[in-house]
């Protein structure tokens, strides 16, 4: 058997040569140093591995909650899915950089292929599936998402799955399964997907009802499947916004937060809705047109999430969709998938305070009408397509070399590269208290991720400055504390510092360890 899938296989890659090298291109500039670019980890990187790392070990996030349907995290939450599908990697690799971005790397490169074999139904032709693995394998909002562990990033490519689900259950009710429950799942992965996900199931429902590619009771058994695997994630939703205490059962808990996120960042729960709605939508058009939101981790001017010329594209191809869906040129069935997505993410964008990977669900139907627009303009002028898809490997080219070459001196900082060298050398070669720099946003995850410190311990001797608050600041635990007070050789302490900060007299009574943005104070012995 499995000698048989093997030669299935290389039976594929011999008859398909260019999606497969495609996908191999895809995949490499999305392998290629994962675990050092970008360097270092944002603080939501290092929360989201650390409780991974805590419940795997110790069956508790480090704000002590047992196996919990969303994470506490800074207090105002981090969603749990990611954290969870971790796991396997930090078992095997320990926790690092690079074993809490391999989901991220991994999803990524699924999602290529899902978006390959999507295209070729959608758009029904040989040359569609090499068009749309090329448009998806070069793009620049795609490569970035799949190289760092924003939780958020998992959950454009779960609704890609869910679609692609949708997808095969117009050719069989079965697959409709698969569709319920990927998009159950969808809703452990981010926020936003509590807006998304019920509407667009909905209308997918709806539209297997009417075309009867669905019965009635395979449709009841759907939605009892639904709320079966969403009931935890509703029961969260509940408690925060009612302020009911937190749930503990022998199978999980469910937290009650400092303050929800989510309800931070949706003007549903604002006072002035319809304002809110305008400002976000306009928000939301300038990030489409401009093609960024000026966070350095989710775009690089001026490439964009499509390059520069890959709007245009992508309305020529919403145009000759949507005609040809009109006209009824082709099956409406996978037409209607991309199009629904289209317009309940144009939707959400009324209730969230808008950036890159608050709105990421709407990048894949983008790039599925960049490739329409392509196929449509190489089908009417062969030259043009030839053309369009030079500029296009061009500008790849122009983003992998910024990306590998410029990118790691923007980014190192921003995501605070080697303060974890700095904490472990500190904590390894001194005895006392450890003073570190709030030069670092959140500096005790880094302490709890790179130390891989019990939380028991952690929990035994936190002290927060702001207890109750979104985002819970904490002033020390152990022998760390953060917020340097005066360097003295009187106490025999250690300083973890910010190397642009000058360094006072008082520093010749230590050794000093540079490291590439953080140094390290050791008191000399005198």
């Amino acid at each position: 058997m499995l000698w048989s899938r093997l030669q299935r296989g290389y039976n594929y890659c011999r008859n398909n040569p260019w999606p497969v090298v495609l996908f191999l291109l895809g995949a490499g500039i999305r392998i290629f140093y994962i675990g050092s670019i970008p360097g270092g980890l944002n603080q939501d990187e290092a929360s989201i591995g650390y409780d991974a790392f805590s419940i795997l070990h110790y069956g508790m996030d480090r704000n002590g909650m047992y196996l919990p349907v969303h994470l506490t995290a800074w207090g105002s939450g981090q969603n749990a899915l990611y954290a969870y599908l971790s796991m396997p990697f930090i078992l095997l690799f320990g926790l690092t950089p690079f074993s809490v971005r391999a989901v991220s790397l991994i999803m990524g490169l699924l999602g290529m292929m899902i978006f390959y074999l999507f295209s070729k139904t959608l758009f029904k032709s040989k040359s569609a599936g090499i068009a749309a693995m090329f448009f998806i394998a070069i793009n620049p909002w795609h490569i970035m998402m799949s190289r760092w562990a924003l939780e958020s990033n998992l959950f454009p490519t779960l609704i890609l799955i869910t679609a692609y689900f949708a997808l095969k259950a117009f050719q069989s009710p079965k697959w409709s399964y698969g569709f319920t429950v990927c998009g159950a799942l969808s809703l452990y992965a981010y926020g936003t997907a509590y807006f998304f996900v019920p509407l667009f199931a909905v209308g997918i429902a709806l539209y297997l009802l009417c075309t009867k590619k669905l019965s009635l009771r395979a449709a009841l058994w759907n939605v009892g499947v639904f709320v079966l695997l969403a009931l935890p994630i509703l029961l969260f939703i509940i408690i925060n916004h009612w302020k009911l205490p937190s749930i503990d059962t022998l199978l999980f808990s469910i937290p009650k937060l400092t303050t929800p996120r989510v309800e931070e960042i949706s003007s549903v729960f604002g006072g002035d809705m319809w304002g809110a709605a305008g400002i976000n939508f306009q928000n939301f058009l300038n990030l489409i047109i401009s093609g960024s939101d000026g966070l350095p981790w989710n775009t690089i001017n001026p490439y964009g999430y499509a390059y520069p010329i890959g709007l245009p594209f992508a309305v020529l191809g919403l145009v000759v969709m949507l005609k040809s869906v009109w006209k009824k040129e082709r099956e409406a069935g996978p037409s209607f998938i991309i199009l629904l997505w289209l317009a309940v993410s144009i939707l959400m964008s009324f209730i969230t305070s808008v950036n890159i990977n608050r709105i990421n669900i709407i990048f894949y139907p983008i790039i599925f009408f960049i490739v329409e627009g392509f196929l449509w303009l190489a089908h009417k002028v062969k030259v043009a397509g030839v053309v369009s898809a030079a500029l296009f490997g061009l500008f790849f080219v122009l983003f992998a070399t910024v990306y590998f070459r410029d990118y790691p001196r923007t980014i190192g900082p921003a995501f605070y590269e080697s303060i974890g060298e700095a904490v472990h050398y500190a904590s390894s070669e001194s005895e006392g208290k450890i003073y570190v720099t709030t030069q670092v946003n959140m500096p005790y995850i880094y302490v709890l991720f790179y130390e891989k410190i019990n939380p028991h311990d952690f929990l035994e001797t936190v002290h927060y400055t702001n207890p109750g608050d979104a985002f819970q600041q904490v002033s020390s635990f152990g022998r760390y504390v953060f917020g340097r007070s005066d360097i003295t050789s009187m106490e025999k302490a250690a300083y973890i510092i910010w190397n642009g900060e000058a360094l006072p007299p008082e520093s010749q009574h230590f050794s000093v360890t540079k490291f590439k943005n953080y140094s390290v104070l050791i008191p000399k012995d005198e």
